[in-house]
Order: structure tokens, then C-alpha cells, then sequence
């Protein structure tokens, strides 16, 4: 139980980290903020992205959907990272950029959602567990 916590943990922490990217990135377009905050802030929130989605394999497996909506969401943040490199020349691609922003806010609400849903679930069975009597009954 205690693993799918700290997945949960991860994930929600992979959401706010992404609220924070989407503020940093509009304040560097709108308000002249250095762009650098935005593009470290990614790095790091795309490196935490990583470790959920390792802890979910871990205690999901391969197969499981929250493993496979993690892995979704990397290939969208690096799709929204190039897009970024683009934005630097081209207003259409700052448009893309943002509506792909929509994109992977979505997705990582997924995350959020099924490890959120995963972490209960596991509470919920090892409390279980816990009040099933043991031992035989006899008749």
C-alpha cells in the first residue's frame, strides 16, 4: 500500500509541477518573464513525469492503464518540448504550443485520476485483508 501512495504522490506532484509550468511559460510570454524559468521548471517537471511513470510500472506493471497513460504522457511532453523549440520563431507554433498544452493537461488529469482511483483501490483491499478472519471455521 505504501508503494501506491508514493506513485499517487508522484502523479498529483507531476500535475501541480505542470499548473506551475503553464504559469511560468504565459508570464515569459505575456509579462517578459525570463523564458529559462519556464524551460528549467520543464526539465524538472518532465524528470519527475519520469519517475511516476517507473513507479507506476513498478507497482502496476506494463500492462496496467495507468502505466500506459504515463507513457502517453511523455511522448505528449516531448512532442510539447519540441513544439517550445519552435515557438521561438514562429507565432503559429506558439499557438500549437499552447493548445498542446490543453493536450497533456489532460492526460496527466488521467494520471492523476487513475493513480488517485489505484491507491484507493489498494487501501481498500489490504484493509480488507486486514479484517478477513483467518484461520478454518468449522461447522
Amino acid at each position: 500500500m505504501q508503494h501506491t501512495r508514493q506513485t499517487r504522490i508522484t502523479a498529483n506532484l507531476v500535475g501541480l509541477m505542470l499548473f506551475v509550468q503553464v504559469i511560468l511559460g504565459g508570464s515569459s510570454f505575456v509579462l517578459g518573464l525570463d523564458v529559462r524559468y519556464h524551460l528549467v521548471w520543464g526539465t524538472l517537471t518532465f524528470i519527475v513525469l519520469i519517475v511516476a511513470t517507473i513507479l507506476a510500472r513498478r507497482d502496476f506493471g506494463v500492462n496496467s492503464t495507468l502505466f500506459k497513460v504515463a507513457l502517453a504522457s511523455i511522448v505528449d511532453f516531448v512532442i510539447q518540448g519540441i513544439l517550445g523549440l519552435f515557438s521561438f520563431q514562429s507565432s503559429v507554433a506558439i499557438v500549437v504550443h499552447l493548445t498542446n498544452a490543453f493536450l497533456l493537461a489532460v492526460i496527466v488529469t488521467y494520471l492523476i485520476s487513475f493513480a488517485d482511483s489505484a491507491d484507493k483501490a489498494s487501501a481498500t483491499i489490504a484493509l480488507q485483508t486486514k479484517t478477513a478472519p483467518s484461520g478454518n471455521m468449522h461447522s
